[in-house]
């Protein structure tokens, strides 16, 4: 049987077999609310209802006030153990009742704090770790590299010739002034501080001596590769990490280029090459200076130093400091690209791994200085 409410403007209430259906007739928003404050009370005064339903139809438009009604729509249900259904909703309706019907989000509860000590040796694993990946990233990279430089001895034409001179002459007659000067610095400071050792012996001749083997084998290549490392290495870093920040090396790869053969190559070929250079360069700049201080401090002559270096060094301490000064090269440039080509993040990633590529680029050459030495010393050269 079918029974009509009184009617307003704003809602009407049509009941039956049980159930009762609130057709709301104006827009449902908070304007609109005080005209619909009744509805609830008109609903308390009907007997036996088994069920409401909410005729949204006409609802095309409403605000935050018909989630509000809905729920204390629903609300008295629940308390009256009466069924509700919302029918004839649009979409965005349907989304809304549907977001309000899902459970709320589980509130996670705080994780115990930690110990200092167990963050501290928590810290220290990460960073264990970080250098256990790095160190097999670092030999998966510079075996590829190796294996390329084995294919440009059958394919040399593979390699990008005309890029050679440009980046021979950034990381090698660039470099040229800066090394030269410290170089020389270094050839009279072992000259001055030998001096005053040599003077009291009387040995005032193996001043020569001094000077000329701790620069050819030592100090000289050992001081071009930390210069370079500071100039070209970083420099490689940041060239190849802004590119892949701004996703060039992805544009270049997509277009069919080999980021090893046109990116990587080029430079670790041209510092490799370029590091001899400045080491035979810088050799007789540091002898010069250790001539000018053995020539002002001691009883020496300018062809007795020159006589006495040539008896002194050997073709071995000029070879064994380019051998290593083309490790150092090799080391310096592939790190530096490594370093680049692994860049993660923005700008101030750009510029971390630009100064991880000099510190490690510095570990290295020190760490392959050592084992050369170590093993000269066990072939008795």
């Amino acid at each position: 049987m079918k029974k009509s409410k009184p009617d307003t403007d704003y809602y009407k209430l049509q009941i039956e077999d049980g159930v009762l259906h609130l057709n709301v007739l104006m827009p449902l928003i908070y304007s609109n609310s005080e005209y619909f404050r009744s509805v609830l009370s008109e609903i308390g005064k009907i007997k036996d209802i088994s069920k409401i339903e909410i005729d949204f139809s006409l609802q095309d438009n409403f605000d935050t006030y018909l989630i509000i009604f809905s729920q204390s729509v629903e609300k008295y249900c629940i308390e009256q153990n009466i069924r509700f259904e919302i029918i004839n909703s649009n979409p965005d309706i349907n989304s809304v009742v549907i977001l309000l019907k899902s459970p709320p989000a589980e509130i996670l509860e705080p994780k115990p704090k930690k110990s200092y000590l167990y963050r501290h040796f928590e810290e220290i694993g990460y960073i264990v770790i970080k250098i256990v990946k790095d160190t097999y990233n670092f030999i998966s990279f510079f075996g590829e590299l190796f294996i390329r430089f084995l294919t440009l001895i059958f394919k040399p034409s593979r390699l990008r010739w005309e890029d050679m001179p440009l980046h021979f002459t950034q990381s090698g007659v660039m470099a040229l002034p800066i090394t030269l000067v410290i170089v020389f610095l270094l050839g009279m400071i072992t000259g001055y501080q030998g001096a005053l050792q040599l003077k009291q012996f009387g040995a005032d001749m193996f001043i020569a001596d001094l000077v000329g083997i701790s620069l050819t084998r030592e100090l000289s290549p050992l001081m071009v590769a930390i210069l370079v490392a500071g100039r070209s290495g970083s420099a490689f870093a940041a060239e190849l990490g802004t590119m892949k920040v701004s996703e060039e090396i992805d544009a270049l790869t997509t277009m069919g280029f080999d980021k090893f053969e046109f990116l990587v190559l080029p430079r670790v070929m041209s510092v490799t090459l370029a590091m001899p250079f400045l080491v035979i360069i810088c050799n007789i700049v540091g002898i010069l200076g250790g001539l000018i201080a053995a020539t002002s401090t001691l009883d020496i002559t300018f062809s007795g130093y020159i006589g006495r270096m040539q008896m002194a060094l050997s073709l071995w301490d000029i070879g064994s400091g380019l051998i290593k000064s083309i490790v150092f090269g090799f080391l310096i440039s592939a790190l530096g690209c490594y370093k680049g080509l692994n860049v993660q993040g923005g700008a101030d990633a750009v510029g971390r791994y630009t100064t991880s590529s000099v510190v490690a680029g510095v570990f290295l050459i020190i760490l392959a200085d050592a084992l050369f030495t170590f093993i000269f010393q066990a072939l008795g050269v």
